[in-house]
C-alpha cells in the first residue's frame, strides 16, 4: 500500500498526473490518499493508521509518500519509531536538524530535496543511524528541475514498491 499523505502544501512533484502515472507503473500496489488539514504528526499518525486498518495493509507493505511539511512530519514519525513502514518518500521537505535521536528502523528513506534546503545535519544524522537512505538534491532555480524531481521521485516509488513486494513474499505477509 502506498499511502499518499495529502497535506496543507500544494504538491509540486506528486501532482495528480504524476500519481496517476506512478499508479499505472505499479499495478499491484494499492494507492490510497490520507488527507490531513495540517501537517501535525498526530493527525498524520491517526490518518495513516486508520487507512492501513481499513485496507488491511501490514507495516512491511506500507510506503509513505508526502511533500513539504507533511513529508517532514511523516519522516519524523518513522524515525521516532511511532510509525512502522517499509519506506518513506519525502519530497521538498523542510530539512532542519532533527530535534531527537533516531530510533533504529528497517524503513528505506528516500528524499528528493532542493539544494538550498538541504543542510548536512539531517543527512549526516540519517547516515550515522545506518539507515537505508538515498537522496537526490536538485537545483530549485533551474526550470527543468521539476521534471528531474518527478523523475527521481518516480524512480524511488518504483524501487520502494518493488522492495515492499519482495519483503512481503519473503516474510509471508
Amino acid at each position: 500500500m502506498v499511502a499518499v499523505i495529502a497535506g496543507p502544501d500544494d504538491p509540486l512533484v506528486a501532482t495528480s498526473e504524476a500519481l496517476r502515472r506512478w499508479g499505472q507503473l505499479t499495478p499491484l500496489a494499492l494507492w490510497s490518499t490520507v488527507s490531513v488539514r495540517s501537517a501535525s504528526p498526530d493527525e498524520i499518525l491517526q490518518g495513516v493508521t486508520a487507512k492501513r486498518a481499513r485496507q488491511g495493509a501490514e507495516a512491511p507493505r506500507l510506503i509513505l509518500l508526502a511533500e513539504g511539511k507533511a513529508a517532514r512530519a511523516a519522516l519524523e514519525l518513522v524515525l521516532q519509531g511511532a510509525l512502522d513502514c517499509a519506506g518513506v518518500l519525502a519530497i521538498a521537505l523542510p530539512c532542519a536538524a532533527l530535534p531527537f535521536r533516531i530510533v533504529p528502523t528497517d524503513a528505506a528513506i528516500r528524499l528528493v530535496l532542493q539544494r538550498a534546503g538541504a543542510p548536512a545535519d539531517l543527512i549526516t544524522a540519517l547516515h550515522a543511524a545506518d539507515i537505508d537512505t538515498r537522496i537526490t538534491s536538485l537545483n530549485p532555480a533551474a526550470p527543468h528541475d521539476m521534471r528531474a524531481a518527478a523523475s527521481a521521485a518516480e524512480t524511488f516509488v518504483l524501487e520502494l514498491v518493488a522492495n515492499a513486494s519482495r519483503q512481503s513474499r519473503h516474510h509471508g505477509v
